[in-house]
């Protein structure tokens, strides 16, 4: 893992914790995630319109994969193929914000497959996930509560409660966006 961790690591020194786009300037977002059948890895991305969530085009990839699921290391099991599903369907879109199901910089290595991707395409990219993988965080207990997710002192996401009866879900940066 030595190799993989140190990978992960150079990576996130390239991270910026930058709002490439403003909120009000964001008109498409990008959403992508991934399944397995056997030893295959089926990516499917979307672009909707924001903030109708119109449907403007769609992707999937279906890839072999070699690498075992490992916490902390799903870019290396899922990002190749959620990449060239993405590239599929990203090119000539400006204004784009990428929602991906994983971890960003709220990682052990602040190097998720959030972060992976944006980095990748130098598109601004969020990560959500619903378990915590990293930090410290009060859960919100509010419906659209809303709480940070700290490591030391640094924010680096936050947890959401978006019903009732769910759980939080959790949110970071990947790059070229700011965890506000």
């Amino acid at each position: 893992m030595n190799e993989l961790e140190r990978y992960q690591i150079e990576l996130a020194k390239k991270v910026k914790l930058e709002d490439y786009l403003k909120v009000e300037d964001v008109e498409y977002v990008a959403g992508v995630d991934q399944a397995f059948v056997d030893d295959n890895v089926i990516s499917t991305s979307v672009i909707l319109k924001f903030p109708e969530l119109e449907l403007i085009k769609s992707s999937v990839e279906i890839e072999k994969t070699d690498f075992p699921y490992i916490p902390g290391f799903l870019m290396f099991r899922e990002g190749k193929s959620a990449i060239n599903c993405l590239k599929k369907i990203v090119s000539g879109f400006s204004n784009l914000v990428i929602l991906v199901d994983g971890s960003g910089i709220a990682h052990p290595r602040k190097c998720g497959l959030a972060t992976y991707i944006a980095l990748s395409l130098k598109i601004p990219a969020i990560g959500i996930t619903k378990r915590k993988l990293f930090g410290e965080v009060e859960i919100p207990q509010r419906v659209m509560g809303h709480k940070p997710i700290y490591s030391d002192s640094e924010i680096i996401g936050y947890a959401l409660k978006t019903c009732k009866r769910c759980n939080p879900i959790f949110i970071s940066p990947g790059s070229y966006i700011t965890p506000k």
